[in-house]
């Protein structure tokens, strides 16, 4: 009976944890060899740019079973010999890409920069829940101090999640790859989640009390 009402109770308690976000003015941003999400989870999904082929796309829309990418002027190049194949954004006026999750909100989403000229220049704005947005340039990002060049973007405790992020290209030429993130609850799943914490607890209550009657037959 403990395991299972430790179990539901667990589950109610991280649902209405999810109406207690406040607003927040920003994300925190890591450098790093590989994507540095918070509590050590791992992310919900990883794009690679596999598909579509390498190629020119003068308009860019690609459902990757997740997370969707659209956008202008960008171009698939193909993979070398250590690595796949990624996403530029050409060194052409109106690049730019949007990441959408397909069905909820994330709380982390990062990305490994690729290539980028020396006069290479960026803005990514995050869409926030809520309608508040963060943004930074690529020269922030390089500010930073870390051993590789993969950027992570964490919502904390009580922080708004990310509805999309956008990358735009400014100057040069800007390669991206395994673009990572990971999907948190919404509160519109907080009926569902709570209702399965209580059919776990009538389910066990009701073998419990089948056991209690069956003893008692048998005494």
């Amino acid at each position: 009976m403990k395991l299972a009402s430790t179990f539901a109770l667990t589950a109610i308690a991280a649902a209405v944890s999810v109406l207690s976000a406040l607003p927040a003015e920003a994300l925190s941003v890591f450098r790093s060899t590989a994507p540095q999400f918070s509590q050590g989870l791992p992310a919900t999904g990883v794009i690679d740019f596999e598909t579509p082929a390498p190629g020119v796309y003068n308009t860019f829309n690609q459902d990757y079973g997740g997370a969707t990418a659209t956008g202008s002027n960008l171009r698939i190049l193909p993979a070398s010999v250590s690595a796949n194949n990624y996403l530029r954004l050409k060194k052409q006026n109106g690049s730019n890409v949007t990441f959408t999750s397909d069905y909820k909100t994330w709380d982390s989403f990062g990305f490994l920069l690729r290539d980028a000229t020396n006069n290479a220049g960026m803005n990514i704005v995050f869409s926030l829940v809520g309608g508040g947005s963060y943004s930074q340039t690529l020269s922030d990002l390089l500010g930073l101090s870390g051993p590789g060049n993969y950027f992570s973007f964490v919502a904390g405790a009580g922080d708004p999640t990310i509805e999309s992020v956008t990358f735009s290209r400014l100057s040069g030429r800007i390669g991206i790859d395994d673009v990572a993130y990971r999907v948190v609850p919404t509160p519109a799943l907080l009926p569902g989640i709570i209702g399965m914490g209580i059919a776990a607890l009538k389910k066990r209550r009701d073998s419990e009390m089948d056991e209690a009657e069956a003893e008692a037959t048998e005494a």
